[in-house]
Order: C-alpha cells, then structure tokens, then sequence
C-alpha cells in the first residue's frame, strides 16, 4: 500500500500547488478590483489571499479533519494497517441489523472514514486530534476479504473490497482511500488490491 500512498502523495502536491496559484490569482484579481487611485491598498491583498485560502480550507475540511485522524492513529498503531474507506449503503443492507444487534450507534454512513486493521479485526474510527474506535468487527465474523467491481448507486462501475460478516449474506461493500493536504479520495486498482492483500497478512493463523 505504500506506492499507493506515493502517488496519492504527488497528486496531492500537485492539487495543493494549484490551489495556492488560484488563491493567489484570485486574491490578486479581488485587490485590483478594490483598489482605487483614491485608496492605500495596504494589507488587502495580504488578507485577500487570507480569506481565499481560508474558503479553500472550509471546503476540505472533511479531508483535513481525516488526515490528521489518520496519522494520529498510525502514531497510536504502528503495526496497524490505517486508511480511509467509505462503504456503498444500499449494498450493505444488513449493516444497520448489524449495528443494532451489537447496541452500536455508530455514524458509519455514506462518508469516508479512518479504518484500522490489526490482531483483533476491522475497525472503524473518527478523525481529528483525538481519534477513537468506534466499531470493531472481528476476526471471527470476518469471511472472505478480495477486490471487487461493483455498481454504485449513482450507477458508476467501481473498484472496491468486499467482505464477508457473519452471518449476513450480503458482503459489505466499500472503497478505500486516504486524505492528504486537504484532499481525499479513494486509491487506484492497484492500490485497493494492495490493502486487499495487506489485510489479509494480518489475519490471525487460525488455531490449530
């Protein structure tokens, strides 16, 4: 997973770069405007940039707020396998049934979210400074772990994982990604296959 997360990486950079360049461009096209022959320009187009790159920020806040989740938690969890996946509800219908049966009122809705895989299962987590579990499937519910193409509900073909819970018939369903600099978005095929893989090294040998 660690080539995903490079290219990941400079597509991020290039993202961000452009990003600045707009704020940049934008602020300097809001100072001009303002300026008048009859005005001192001062700190504007400081503070013209400001604001752009403030909105800029608002509007990845989502992204921003999962990245630091993520390296907080690989900070916690080393040996862990950390990434962002976001599952297709209407085809994980007996999540909710899953969810009630455990009393677990977790908000695992149609969004990205941190998610761990270590000794003791699946894990979903929040994001931010202080990052905290909030649901875990275990090893024993978990079946089958692989990539696979599925339909989403807008209709667009996609590149996931699938995973097997016990003891619902339906696999769960989800994409994965990361979040870098204000950007998150699932990873490519090669990527996906790769936490596919990753996650099945970590699952416990069975006992003999």
């Amino acid at each position: 997973m660690i080539a995903a997360r490079t290219r990941f990486l400079r597509r991020s950079l290039l993202v961000l770069l452009g990003s600045v360049v707009a704020a940049g461009s934008i602020a300097a096209t809001v100072s001009l405007l303002l300026h008048t022959p009859d005005s001192d320009a001062g700190f504007g187009p400081l503070v013209a940039f400001i604001a752009v790159v403030l909105l800029l920020m608002g509007l990845g806040g989502g992204a921003i707020w999962n990245g630091i989740g993520l390296m907080r938690i690989a900070r916690l969890k080393p040996d862990a396998l950390v990434f962002l996946a976001r599952r297709e509800p209407t085809l994980t219908p007996d999540l909710p049934v899953y969810l009630h049966r455990k009393d677990i009122s977790a908000d695992v809705s149609d969004r990205w979210v941190p998610a761990v895989i270590d000794e003791r299962g699946l894990a979903a987590w929040t994001g931010g400074f202080r990052p905290r579990e909030i649901l875990i499937m275990e090893w024993s519910e978990l079946g089958k772990v692989e990539a696979a193409d599925y339909i989403s509900i807008d209709g667009q073909r996609r590149f996931g994982i699938s995973v097997d819970v016990a003891p619902f018939p339906t696999p769960l369903i989800v994409r994965v990604g990361t979040s870098m600099f204000g950007l998150q978005a699932a990873f490519d095929r090669e990527g996906t296959l790769a936490v596919a893989d990753d996650t099945n090294a970590l699952r416990p040998a069975p006992a003999p």
